[in-house]
């Protein structure tokens, strides 16, 4: 088995695989419009990211975002990544997207060209870079379309200082642009993963990440036939709100789309799938990201569920952060990681999170739980470096109740077993 580390969720985009408008997922439409123009050059992005920086720290988190998210090329950012780490061996999943159906314009570079531009990396960086395939059931036709595709790229080797390499280690989904994770269009590529055993990482973050701006597409699609349960899957309780401060800062109509898009992403809505591959004794892999989010996790430690931010849960109202541990412990297939939390751990400065994932580590589950930190989206909230030196001391501190240190098993034993299959040999 490799004895290196993982960090299992990062991201290397830049803004030219991004749709035009993307930083309204982020700011308020006037301020985004401002900012994008601005920054259209390089001399932009510094300039405006050195005015932001006087804000505070939360104004230079977000000027290295911008700095990052607005990089001429994915290689620059990978390189950036990698040299926040001081060991030069641990490796890297960065996970592609598709975002050209999200409603808020077309990717300058389309889907196919933010994955020549990784696989190109791969090439370089055989070692340190793993690469998930960013997967969306409106990509191709069909869903036997897809799986003809899906495969393609993966069964394409390609050379690397004269050896021959499989290019991609993993699936990547992101329901909240607009779909579930039971498409029936997803089914073939989902039973080609099992049975090659190839991981599917989803986000999963509670009102949080990337989302869908087509209110129209958003409705059409939150009430289809579950093909794996043969039934209507139920109707959600809906949030929208009319609230006159945001309408005022122009992030109504935004914030409305991301309360409901988090419908798509509810853990239970992948039960069926889970439910599915176990019945045939064939289970698929799917890491349910972040844990559903800090906050959820926050609640449920705390006992509370009827704070604004983590209630309605969707379909099945429970706390999401339970719906995962749940999941976790009826399916073999189901993981967890800790991505985003950790930079929000880093940034409270308390070990309150931290504490709670080495107690999460010695439950029956712990097993399933993995490190990763989200770059570049979680430089918002801490620098990469401080995430992973932070994290890192605190764990590697830290022996679990299976005798096993702490550190070794998220950043390694337990991101190993995730990883392992035919395009990733241990």
């Amino acid at each position: 088995m490799k004895d290196t580390y993982k960090n299992v969720h990062t991201h290397i985009f830049t803004m030219d695989n991004a749709p035009e408008k993307f930083l309204q997922l982020f700011l308020p439409k006037p301020v985004a419009n401002a900012v994008d123009t601005a920054t259209n050059s390089q001399l932009g992005v510094l300039l405006l990211s050195g005015l932001i920086a006087q804000f505070g720290s939360q104004g230079k988190r977000y000027a290295q975002f911008l700095k990052i998210g607005k990089s001429k090329d994915q290689i620059t950012v990978f390189e950036e990544l990698m040299a926040q780490y001081s060991d030069p061996s641990i490796e890297l999943v960065a996970l592609t997207i598709n975002m050209n159906y999200m409603g808020i314009g077309a990717t300058k570079s389309g889907f196919e060209g933010q994955l020549q531009k990784v696989i190109d990396i791969k090439r370089r960086y055989p070692e340190r870079l793993l690469l998930f395939f960013g997967l969306d059931p409106r990509w191709q036709q069909s869903g036997t379309d897809i799986r003809k595709e899906v495969e393609r790229y993966f069964e394409t080797k390609i050379d690397s200082g004269g050896r021959s390499i499989y290019p991609f280690t993993g699936l990547k989904i992101y329901p909240s642009n607009g779909f579930y994770a039971f498409d029936e269009r997803l089914k073939e590529t989902f039973a080609w993963a099992a049975d090659n055993g190839v991981p599917v990482l989803s986000h999963t973050n509670y009102l949080g990440g990337i989302f869908s701006h087509d209110p129209q597409a958003i409705q059409q699609n939150l009430n289809p036939l579950n093909p794996y349960t043969d039934q209507v899957y139920d109707v959600p309780k809906f949030i929208h709100k009319k609230s006159r401060k945001e309408w005022l800062t122009g992030s109504n109509l935004t914030n409305n789309c991301k309360r409901t898009c988090s419908y798509f992403l509810e853990p239970h809505g992948f039960e069926s799938v889970l439910n599915h591959f176990n019945n045939a004794n064939n289970p698929l892999k799917i890491c349910f990201a972040h844990y559903g989010g800090s906050e959820q996790m926050l609640a449920s430690m705390n006992g509370s569920s009827d704070a604004e931010q983590v209630h309605p849960y969707g379909v099945k109202d429970v706390n999401w952060y339970t719906q995962i541990q749940y999941l976790m412990t009826q399916y073999p297939g189901a993981y967890t990681d800790i991505s985003y939390n950790v930079a929000e751990g880093v940034k409270a400065n308390d070990n309150v999170l931290f504490n709670a994932f080495f107690k999460e580590c010695n439950k029956p589950y712990g097993q399933k739980i993995m490190y990763g930190t989200d770059f570049f989206l979680a430089e918002k909230e801490s620098p990469e470096k401080n995430t992973y030196d932070a994290f890192r001391t605190f764990a590697s501190d830290k022996t679990l109740d299976n005798g096993h240190n702490f550190w070794d098993q998220i950043a390694r034993e337990n991101t190993n077993a995730f990883l392992k299959s035919k395009y990733y040999d241990l």
